[in-house]
């Protein structure tokens, strides 16, 4: 693929311009106009990684919108909500009128590391810096049931991955739900959380939803990395060495219990079992480093194998699954998101061939379909909102593989 790099940067900087929101002295960048008007957190830091290429000041403002409100007080106090209401309108869902009262996928440590790359700004990392330590001390305090360094979700909505085949048994739905019925599943139990409580042991007591997710916790290891280099940025040794343990033993961990016969496993807590619905989680935990090389080569290849090679890659499940449906929300379809992490874990591994391949076809993908929030991995065809901000870490990928932006 031939790519005009000026016209897609000036294509990115009109999207995040749209998207754009200032309120409260803050700007941050909404997911989608009307469909996706609140700050969700790991969009933001994926917003953030995408405009370090284009307005390095709006990246590092997006850290800093993200940032600015966790939870203070009760027994999540620490946590960064998944959903943060600015101008109101949570009270209905959560019980409580400005945020979210479960969190998402932690990338922020990761995204201010990848924007220091190309910008340095000590100022707002020594800003954020605590907001982000505190966040990981909340993980390891509120939802390492077992104490080991993995961490459990307790909604679908907390991995981000929000309708995925592999939470229909733990949520108790029907072999084959229909949208509605998962939807409203997804309702019910947030309506729950506000009525009960959020800890982890209760709804694994409850018999509710509570499961530790092989790609959620590479992730989590990923951005203990990272926030061991903040710790060392701003000089704190101290705290470096103490994010450093703590990545040790959640990769100790994930290696005794999510890795069963060479491939990265989803645990059920409430059921004491390992989930069997097949996803593209287990290419995503390539970013979190927590394999050895001969194993991630051996997943890496799996991507080649035909259930995972339609048309378009990289689909979120298995294309001859029977839960699969390309057109249905998290049901197998492309998400520019996911792939930004399976490039990214391919290049941690030195597997760059794969990842620049990977690359190009995602952003040929963007190219020919548009800003599309989700695409069918067999027609192309894009669904979801937009014009859809994360959709451009197509420029990432493009901008490191094809080794910069000219």
């Amino acid at each position: 693929m031939a790519w005009n790099a000026e016209r897609w940067r000036d294509e990115v900087a009109a999207l995040f311009t749209l998207n754009r929101v200032e309120v409260d002295g803050y700007r941050y960048t909404r997911p989608a106009p009307s469909t996706y008007e609140h700050q969700w957190l790991w969009d933001s830091c994926f917003h953030a990684i995408i405009l370090r290429h284009i307005d390095p000041e709006m990246a590092w403002g997006e850290l800093r919108a993200i940032s600015a409100r966790p939870l203070v007080s009760g027994s999540d106090a620490g946590m960064l909500p998944h959903m943060q209401y600015w101008r109101g309108g949570g009270e209905g869902l959560w019980g409580v009128d400005s945020h979210s009262i479960i969190t998402q996928p932690p990338l922020i440590a990761i995204a201010a590391q990848l924007v220091w790359q190309i910008a340095p700004d000590e100022q707002v990392l020594r800003t954020i810096y605590p907001t982000v330590a505190a966040f990981h001390t909340w993980f390891a305090r509120r939802r390492d049931v077992e104490g080991d360094g993995l961490v459990c979700l307790i909604h679908p909505w907390e991995s981000g991955w929000d309708a995925s085949p592999r939470w229909d048994a733990p949520m108790g739905l029907s072999v084959l739900p229909s949208d509605d019925e998962a939807r409203s599943a997804r309702l019910a139990l947030a309506a729950t959380l506000q009525e009960r409580d959020t800890d982890p042991r209760t709804a694994r007591a409850e018999g509710r939803f509570c499961v530790i997710p092989a790609d959620f916790n590479a992730v989590r290891i990923a951005d203990l990395d990272a926030l061991t280099w903040m710790a060392g940025q701003i000089g704190s040794s101290a705290d470096a060495a103490r994010w450093a343990a703590e990545a040790r033993m959640s990769r100790d961990a994930f290696r005794r219990r999510l890795i069963r016969d060479g491939l990265p496993v989803d645990l059920d807590v409430t059921r004491g079992e390992v989930l069997a619905v097949e996803t593209a989680g287990q290419f995503v935990t390539l970013f979190g480093g927590v394999l050895e090389q001969s194993e991630a080569e051996a997943i890496a290849a799996r991507l080649e194998h035909v259930e995972w090679s339609p048309r378009w890659r990289v689909p979120t499940s298995p294309v001859n699954q029977p839960q699969y449906a390309g057109d249905r929300y998290w049901r197998g379809n492309v998400w520019v998101n996911v792939n930004w992490m399976i490039w990214a874990g391919l290049r941690r591994y030195g597997l760059i061939e794969q990842a620049d391949a990977l690359a190009l076809q995602t952003a040929e993908l963007v190219e020919t379909e548009g800003w599309h929030e989700y695409f069918d991995p067999m027609t192309g065809a894009g669904h979801g909102s937009h014009p859809h901000s994360w959709t451009a870490l197509a420029l990432d990928m493009l901008a490191v593989s094809a080794g910069g932006l000219g």
